[in-house]
C-alpha cells in the first residue's frame, strides 16, 4: 500500500498540517483499497502541547475537496479510525517509555 503526504504547515514542537492520500507506486492518487467512496484527500492537523512535563497530542482529520458521499463515508468510519489511531498512539507511548530519560 502506498500513500502521499503533502505538508502545508510545520511549526516546530507545536503543529503539523498535512493532506494525506492513498496512491500507487508512481505517486498517483488512488482510491482507498477498503472503500471506493473514501475521500481522495484528508486534511490533518496534529497539535502538540506541553503540559505538566508531558506532551499532549491531538490529531484531527477531515475530508478535503470531497463530495458529500465521501464526507459521509468518512464520518461513518470515524469510530474505526479512532480505534486504529488510538492503537498506534498506544504503541508509540509504549515505545517511548522504553527510552532512557
Amino acid at each position: 500500500m502506498w500513500g502521499i503526504f503533502v505538508y502545508h504547515e510545520i511549526k516546530a514542537l507545536e503543529k503539523i498540517v498535512f493532506v494525506n492520500s492513498f496512491s500507487d507506486k508512481h505517486e498517483n492518487i488512488t482510491r482507498a483499497p477498503f472503500n471506493q467512496s473514501w475521500p481522495l484527500e484528508v486534511m490533518n492537523t496534529w497539535t502538540l502541547i506541553e503540559e505538566d512535563n508531558k506532551t499532549i497530542t491531538t490529531l484531527r482529520g477531515a475530508p478535503y475537496n470531497a463530495t458529500e458521499e465521501e464526507k459521509k463515508i468518512f464520518m461513518d468510519m470515524f469510530p474505526s479510525m479512532e480505534q486504529g489511531f488510538g492503537g498506534t498512539f498506544d504503541q508509540l507511548t509504549e515505545y517511548l517509555s522504553t527510552l532512557k530519560k
